[in-house]
């Protein structure tokens, strides 16, 4: 990334115990992102302190959409808080177009359930002695899939396959991917989920073959940047699949892999939830910063409690130009971050509005330690500008200063590198011209150290000796 650093895209997630950091103290970390061409890159990333928290506040009216059971082809719920009620329309199997609809009063309500009264069915008063009191069950977080229950009478119903359509007033964010695909060889269509936060891969489908919708979750055990490795839970022997199968969703077409067959599935359309940028795109603040350099800011805020950022990168400039503007610019992107262990961050990023897909990781430092000089110290800027003066693309005098001649230097010299190397084997690719990746950086002092043992100038022709 660094090159891709200047390409980012910002929507950030992090668990409550490190958000309490942020509460605190600046928090520094050693990152390394994977770059859309499957290099990696690394440099420092601070966030600030958190000065106001802000909990989410708990929506009035939540709703679920939910899939076929065994005596509905689907049923949908609303609860009202506002107006005290539960709304619930559906379709039975043997029902045709017909779509019954009932109205309950909410007498009481917990985290979690309501105790309901019937009162309108079809926009009709329910007759006195058909009135039952009753309850349902759901998940009060934001969870993107739940299962419900009612209880009626003593008799418990699930509710499967429930889709949360709950509108939060917090942006999404891009811990969940989805698609939807069409007709393949063996499906009419199906959706996938891929929810990092649970770990979990979500699927629904419908077979050429069949009327009843299938559906299945599998957990991640191990990912990549480019796909995920799961397992299926065999519901009839209540264990996991021993054999997991790779579910790759970084390229043109959706595929799968299995018992080392590889499956295509046609047309599909990338519906992930986004919070698009726009020209009154409102930020908050700066929280953050990377590649030393707070230009290359982090703009957002933290919510629930502190327990989550969400937000943009924002450059002056990068290699992709937004559509939008988002604090001024139209170099921005979305990425999302997350806890795995104590000090350790994993995430992903993308550019502008599209969906953050490539890796962004790092780990925790002291505040104390100087990364930069590790990265980028005075002294090494200076070596690189005495290697390209060497190698005879003109960096002028060697004084740590990177500007616009140092600049077209690295350019110059990351044509010769090209030109020499097209495929890139060899020679290290380049990612954004006019800026050296790391691993740009490190060969090209590698180079310069050896090639002076030998000759007091070279030019582009030293590298295809390397070859």
């Amino acid at each position: 990334m660094l090159s891709n650093f200047f390409k980012l895209c910002v929507s950030a997630i992090f668990v409550f115990h490190i958000a309490l950091q942020f509460a605190h103290a600046d928090a520094k970390y050693m990152t390394e992102w994977t770059n859309p061409d499957g290099t990696k890159s690394k440099a420092p990333a601070t966030f600030y302190s958190l000065k106001e928290i802000k909990a989410q506040s708990t929506p009035k009216l939540l709703s679920w959409e939910c899939g076929m059971q065994e005596h509905v082809k689907w049923v949908n719920w609303e609860i009202d808080f506002e107006s005290n009620v539960l709304r619930s329309w559906w379709q039975n199997h043997s029902s045709g177009d017909y779509k019954p609809s009932t109205v309950d009063k909410i007498l009481s309500a917990k985290d979690g359930s309501i105790t309901v009264q019937n009162y309108l069915r079809d926009g009709e008063m329910i007759d006195k002695d058909k009135v039952v009191i009753w309850e349902l069950y759901y998940q009060p977080d934001p969870a993107p899939t739940s299962n419900l229950y009612s209880i009626w009478n003593g008799k418990k119903t699930h509710f499967k396959y429930c889709k949360n359509t709950t509108s939060y007033d917090v942006p999404q964010t891009a811990s969940l991917l989805t698609w939807e695909c069409g007709s393949s060889e063996y499906l009419q269509w199906i959706n996938w989920e891929l929810d990092f936060e649970k770990n979990e891969l979500r699927s629904k489908w419908l077979n050429k073959d069949s009327d009843n919708e299938q559906a299945q979750v599998a957990r991640i055990n191990s990912k990549s940047d480019r796909a995920i490795f799961v397992q299926d839970y065999l519901e009839g022997q209540k264990k996991w699949n021993p054999e997991s199968w790779e579910f790759n969703f970084q390229s043109d077409e959706l595929y799968t892999i299995f018992q080392g067959n590889k499956y295509y599935y046609g047309a599909c359309k990338n519906t992930t939830p986004v919070k698009t940028a726009s020209l009154t795109t409102d930020v908050d603040r700066q929280i953050g910063h990377y590649a030393e350099d707070k230009r290359n800011r982090l703009v957002g805020s933290y919510s629930n409690g502190g327990a989550s950022f969400e937000g943009y990168w924002v450059q002056d400039e990068s290699g992709q130009e937004c559509n939008s503007v988002v604090d001024g610019s139209r170099y921005y992107g979305r990425v999302f971050f997350k806890t795995t262990s104590p000090g350790e961050i994993e995430g992903r990023w993308g550019y502008c509005d599209a969906a953050p897909i490539y890796a962004w990781n790092g780990k925790q430092v002291s505040m104390s330690k100087d990364v930069s000089k590790v990265l980028s110290s005075k002294q090494q800027r200076i070596k690189i500008q005495k290697s390209l003066n060497f190698f005879g693309f003109k960096a002028g005098s060697p004084d740590g200063v990177f500007g616009k001649k140092t600049r077209s230097a690295v350019g110059d010299l990351q044509a010769c590198w090209s030109s020499v190397d097209p495929s890139g084997g060899t020679l290290p690719r380049s990612t954004e011209y006019g800026v050296l990746t790391p691993e740009q950086n490190q060969f090209l002092m590698d180079s310069y150290d050896k090639a002076k043992q030998e000759y007091s100038k070279a030019n582009c022709f030293y590298f295809q000796t390397l070859l």
